[in-house]
């Protein structure tokens, strides 16, 4: 029996909203070109509430927009510190401008940048730190804002898992320069394909609109003398930005029920023993759990803690972590081997790709 799925049916309905205002109206598509109403008007106006953020900029994909951050930024050149425990689609677009990555260890909790070792690798060269929330763990924002701060270098975070997520009463990653969300399949808000970067610097905003965006919003939002035919084409679909507009309030209100059984689930995995301990109540941290992970502490169980976990009612199953190590992957080192030539090892990043695993619901 097909079952009810709110955000599906939240999502078709946006759709065909769009599909019947294109039909009656040559207008609609206009209005997708400058930004000026529509779909992707109304999930830009979604996302700087949700966020309390000043601007917000929809884009085709969080990995487009993070590389229109680094053209934004001038980053070409440069060197930018970053955590290796990552997807390589997090620096790609930064890698192709030539940027030299250095890499931070990071915090075996929330598995993100430890900012004392961002502190150690930054050099006089050094224009950026990009700060990852893998698996929706928020990274310390506040401290990585400070940290920025301290140096006169942009903050910018890949927040593509995290939509949702908080730490200590901050959404995540919004004490950023800029952040990058992702529509993706399976994210939190998830449109088949798009992203959108938040900010509140109105003149990396303008720069964003006239990097990516159609000469008719550079027009109505930059001046109407003012359009960049050479931009390239970083917008979103419509027919996603309304599904993800449509489906956003359904899509939170899920998010919000799979943390309150994630934490059900760490509260039993804690109290089990069989993995390094998470404190991320103790902390103030609220992932989106993207992925819900786990370490072992130091052997892996698998078998025990299944079985324990399906005592306590909890039918999962374990998947090995899906993230690499970015400086050790063959595509890394042929690509950039200047870079992966210098790459240090990072002692807690190497312990967690090995000990981290993944827990995942039973197919119904």
């Amino acid at each position: 029996m097909q079952t009810f799925d709110p955000i599906v049916e939240a999502g078709k309905r946006g759709v065909r909203q769009y599909l019947k205002s294109v039909a009656s109206s040559p207008l609609a598509i206009q209005e997708h070109y400058c930004g000026a109403a529509g779909p992707v008007a109304d999930l830009e106006t979604k996302l700087r509430q949700f966020y309390g953020m000043k601007h917000a900029l929809c884009v085709s994909n969080a990995t487009t927009g993070l590389f229109a951050l680094a053209l934004a930024a001038e980053l070409r050149r440069s060197e930018f510190v970053t955590t290796p425990f990552t997807y390589g689609a997090t620096l790609a677009g930064w890698l192709m401008l030539n940027n030299r990555p250095l890499f931070a260890d990071i915090d075996p909790v929330t598995l993100a940048v430890e900012v004392n070792s961002a502190r150690r690798v930054i050099t006089s060269k050094t224009k950026a730190i990009l700060a990852v929330d893998i698996f929706g763990i928020p990274s310390d924002t506040k401290e990585l804002r400070r940290l920025a701060d301290d140096y006169g270098i942009w903050y910018f975070a890949d927040a593509s898992q995290s939509l949702g997520a908080s730490r200590q009463g901050f959404q995540a990653s919004s004490l950023a320069d800029a952040l990058v969300v992702s529509f993706t399949a399976n994210k939190p808000l998830s449109a088949g394909e798009g992203g959108a970067i938040l900010t509140n610097n109105t003149g990396l905003y303008e720069k964003l609109i006239w990097a990516t965006q159609h000469p008719a919003r550079h027009r109505r939002e930059l001046g109407l003398d003012l359009d960049n035919e050479f931009a390239f084409n970083g917008r979103i679909a419509p027919t996603s930005a309304a599904w993800a507009a449509s489906a956003f309030e359904a899509s939170m209100r899920k998010v919000k029920q799979h943390q309150v059984e994630c934490l059900r689930i760490i509260e039993n995995l804690n109290d089990i023993g069989f993995t390094a301990p998470i404190d991320f109540e103790k902390n103030s941290i609220l992932p989106s759990f993207f992925r819900l992970t786990a370490a072992w502490k130091p052997k892996a169980k698998e078998e025990p803690l299944l079985r324990e976990l399906r005592r306590r009612s909890f039918h999962l199953i374990i998947e090995p972590s899906p993230v690499r190590i970015i400086y050790r992957q063959p595509a890394f080192k042929s690509q950039y081997p200047r870079f992966a030539g210098t790459a240090p090892s990072c002692r807690s990043a190497e312990q967690q790709s090995k000990r981290r695993f993944c827990l995942t619901a039973l197919p119904s």
